[in-house]
């Protein structure tokens, strides 16, 4: 069937897949999933962002981004509703209260060590808080 034609009413017919097409492999199997979070492991689960995910291939949809000097950087497909800020990810408010007042700036050196182990291990969904913790103690630009 050709679905290529034009009429004078009505919807023309879509000629693209539904789904984009992976960066890497090239199917049309890249879907939204979310990161989930658990503070403890007795704790509820909750959704942290979502990422853009391959399941042919199994690897995280990146862009290529240019920081204020103009220096190219790769920046991964997380987000939240429609911010990719690190600071409008959720975590849990028992992670990041010092002294019973949150404080921001370790929820966003939190959310990025979280985003480091998803790029690590891509294929999981579900993180604990003592996993966030340790990679974020063995981050180098923390010390």
């Amino acid at each position: 069937m050709n679905f290529n034609y034009t009429r004078r009413y009505g919807r023309k017919k879509k000629t693209t897949s539904p789904t984009p097409a992976c960066q890497y492999c090239h199917e049309h199997t890249v879907c939204a999933v979310p990161v989930f979070i658990r503070a403890t492991p007795e704790s509820e689960t909750r959704v942290v962002c979502y990422k853009n995910y391959c399941i042919s291939c199994g690897k995280i949809q990146a862009f290529n981004a240019f920081d204020k000097d103009g220096n190219p950087y790769r920046t991964y497909a997380f987000w939240l509703g429609v911010g990719r800020r690190a600071r409008d990810f959720f975590l849990p408010p028992e992670m990041y209260e010092v002294d019973g007042k949150p404080d921001v700036g370790l929820k966003i050196r939190l959310v990025r060590a979280l985003l480091r182990l998803q790029v690590k291990r891509p294929t999981e969904k579900m993180f604990y808080g003592y996993e966030v913790q340790e990679e974020l103690e063995n981050d180098p630009a923390e010390k």
